[in-house]
């Protein structure tokens, strides 16, 4: 005896869903009959990725299921249309989408990742937004080039948990330590050589919960970032990762040893720069922590050592 596809339980037919592209679902099940349309119709957060060959009647069909969306196209888009839109990537976009991410058109946005680099111009008024609590559901952000604001404008954004970016300056970060008060994970890389102003961590930045911590200086630079002069605002730090040059490799291991007392995790690819022909006792570095065991002199020249972990 044959069964038709209709005769199919609910439960099965659902199943069989969760299996297929959402621009199949609208091409193929869509009016076929009452019944599955409902069953289409109950799906929730549904995931598009829209491409140059992506069809728009899907969007049109599952415009209020719809909860994530990723962008690798050029083409007009409007994101409005997505009401329901919780998760936003813009892995190939313009300005023209990075403007319509505004509170009112995208209101109950939780993820924002815009890996593609922008002009800080561009990012300006997002990143003003972002960091003033205008998206209130939104937890984590990659948004790639932020830069100091030409005022001190930035109020506070109490949702953000989670946050990569990349910055020309890294005085930035106190100033993200002050407006996300949340913040648990911040990984930064730098884009140029600003010097630190160790001004900026008095900031009424006390006892902040950022646990894990990931730094990367700007590639080819011999810059000492005085780095930490930011530890005493983050003493809640389990996990650093450092890129970065350093004038005493001794010295910054001591500090973190004694500004993080829960560190579990450390990852390094840092240079002594100059070498000042100090020794460094790596035997005893790693008898201090256990997430020190890892760390070695990788390369070593009259002019510098590089010390990195095995995980690098």
């Amino acid at each position: 005896m044959s069964t038709r596809f209709e005769d199919l339980p609910n439960e099965l037919i659902l199943k069989i869903y969760s299996y297929t592209r959402i621009d199949d679902l609208a091409l193929v099940f869509w009016n076929l009959n009452q019944r599955l349309n409902d069953l289409t119709r109950s799906l929730k957060h549904l995931s598009l990725i829209l491409t140059t060959k992506t069809e728009t009647f899907a969007s049109q069909v599952f415009s209020q299921q719809i909860g994530r969306v990723v962008i690798l196209t050029l083409k007009h888009i409007q994101l409005n249309t997505f009401t329901n839109l919780r998760s936003l990537i813009l892995n190939i976009a313009t300005e023209h989408h990075l403007k319509q991410i505004q509170p009112d058109v995208v209101p109950n946005l939780v993820y924002l990742s815009i890996p593609i680099t922008f002009e800080s111009h561009v990012t300006r008024h997002l990143a003003s937004q972002l960091f003033s609590n205008r998206f209130p559901a939104l937890r984590y952000a990659d948004i790639n080039i932020v830069d100091i604001p030409p005022i001190l404008s930035w109020s506070q954004s109490p949702s953000l948990q989670s946050l990569h970016l990349s910055s020309p300056n890294m005085n930035i970060i106190p100033l993200i330590l002050q407006s996300c008060p949340q913040l648990i994970h911040l990984q930064i890389r730098m884009t140029d050589e600003h010097d630190f102003d160790s001004s900026l961590t008095e900031l009424r930045i006390t006892n902040h919960p950022l646990k894990n911590f990931l730094f990367t200086q700007y590639p080819s630079s011999k810059s000492i970032f005085h780095i930490a002069s930011l530890f005493p605002a983050i003493p809640n730090i389990r996990r650093l990762d450092f890129h970065l040059c350093t004038s005493s490799f001794t010295n910054l291991i001591q500090s973190i040893s004694e500004s993080f007392l829960q560190l579990n995790r450390f990852d390094c690819q840092i240079i002594e720069y100059p070498n000042q022909s100090q020794y460094v006792d790596l035997r005893r570095i790693r008898s201090n922590r256990a997430c020190y065991s890892n760390i070695q002199c990788t390369y070593q020249e009259k002019s510098f050592c590089l010390y990195t972990t095995k995980n690098h």
